[in-house]
């Protein structure tokens, strides 16, 4: 029996956009990074959920400003948007406004380090890893029996259609440095530690905000 006719019609999932940081940004935030003073101000700690010794926050510049700003409106024309993302509770009109940068950060994360499954403030929020210290492979060689290895990696965690949890790996390797990240702010995600080097894992993060529109 296979004379009849159908279609298939897959359930609405925001996921994430994957992008290369142009050189511009990359220059700008190095400038950032060398010129941080880790002063008692800076110290981003305290609003972040990461098991990491140092989180320091940066200045908001205007070519990570532009940047992220843009993908905003490239996350909402791929992925439309839904209320659940945070816009309904300020009751922003989508048409009246805007996408702000207000919050970023670097992280510095060493071995066993990790930063547990947690969600941001604001609309969207990000991840560049700027320096990816380990081999993955041999990362991998630390629990070779272990089914789906995520050691090292960055992950998503979201509900499915059928009300199941289902969670995503991105096993982020040196291939990934000055890439990012860019998903909504209230989507569950978290880093597991590395174990093979003692040098430093580096990345950058950050919250946009919905504001109203000026103009």
């Amino acid at each position: 029996m296979s004379d009849f006719k159908y279609h298939v019609q897959w359930l609405k999932s925001p996921g994430y956009l994957l992008a290369e940081v142009p050189s511009p940004v990359v220059a700008e935030l190095q400038k950032s990074m060398y010129e941080l003073q880790k002063s008692s101000e800076n110290d981003a700690r305290d609003s972040l959920r990461g098991h990491l010794e140092e989180e320091w926050h940066l200045p908001l510049t205007k070519e990570i400003k532009s940047f992220t700003r843009c993908l905003s409106y490239e996350y909402v024309n791929q992925f439309g948007f839904q209320p659940a993302m945070g816009m309904a509770e300020k009751m922003h009109d989508i048409n009246n406004s805007d996408f702000e940068l207000q919050r970023l950060w670097v992280n510095y994360q060493k071995r066993y380090d990790f930063n547990p499954l947690h969600i941001h403030s604001g609309i969207f929020s990000f991840v560049i890893w700027v320096h990816i210290p380990y081999d993955l492979e041999e990362e991998r060689k630390r629990y070779p029996k272990t089914s789906g290895n995520e050691t090292a990696s960055f992950m998503f965690q979201y509900n499915t259609a059928l009300g199941g949890l289902d969670t995503a790996y991105i096993n982020v390797d040196k291939t990934w440095e000055w890439k990012i990240v860019f998903f909504p702010a209230r989507l569950n995600h978290g880093v597991n530690p590395f174990y093979t080097t003692d040098n430093t894992r580096i990345s950058i993060s950050g919250n946009l905000y919905v504001i109203d529109n000026k103009e």
